[in-house]
């Protein structure tokens, strides 16, 4: 009798160790996503996001590249249980969250040398990938600089008719992401 209880304990114990050890191997996405309301708040931790890539002059607005107005920095990161789970899966999970911030540029520097370097923070957005809750399996969330919360584009926005057609991956830009297209040619 006293076998079979330390027998029982031990396959407990080995449970929960194995339960432990799978949701820590494959966190998914980290911070909470939107609310049931359909509100964002900005995560708090954007410093850690993992960095995805870069573009100058990829604006939405239309205007030409020009030497002397180049338009603005898109920064591209991921949130980074998304991006490991994405790294084991090949794909990403539902509540994978992308952040493209879009820095003013500045032309020259300081230090007399020539170029473009990221200005202040002009605005950003988060893009929600999450095919149970979105029927388009997409969701974005404009932020001004300083704002601390957003409601998401309703759906059908240009985000989404521009994203899902065009991204090289589940409605992502990941051709222009290096670290993802990397990965996602190899599948």
């Amino acid at each position: 009798m006293r076998t079979h209880r330390l027998s029982a304990a031990f396959s407990v114990a080995l449970a929960l160790l194995a339960g432990a050890w799978c949701l820590a191997a494959d966190p998914g996405p980290g911070p909470a996503g939107p609310d049931s309301s359909g509100h964002l708040s900005r995560p708090a931790d954007l410093d850690r996001w993992v960095f995805l890539g870069a573009s100058l002059g990829m604006d939405y607005n239309g205007d030409a590249f020009t030497v002397e107005h180049p338009g603005l920095f898109h920064i591209v990161l991921m949130e980074p249980g998304a991006y490991e789970y994405f790294k084991r899966n090949g794909k990403y999970a539902d509540g994978s969250m992308f952040l493209l911030s879009f820095y003013d540029t500045q032309v020259g520097s300081t230090l007399g040398r020539t170029g473009y370097a990221p200005g202040p923070l002009n605005s950003f957005e988060i893009h929600v990938v999450d095919h149970r809750r979105y029927p388009e399996g997409h969701a974005f969330f404009l932020f001004g600089k300083s704002d601390r919360q957003s409601t998401g584009l309703p759906p059908g926005s240009p985000c989404v008719k521009c994203h899902v057609p065009n991204g090289a991956f589940d409605g992502t830009f990941a051709q222009f992401y290096p670290s993802v297209r990397e990965r996602i040619s190899a599948h």
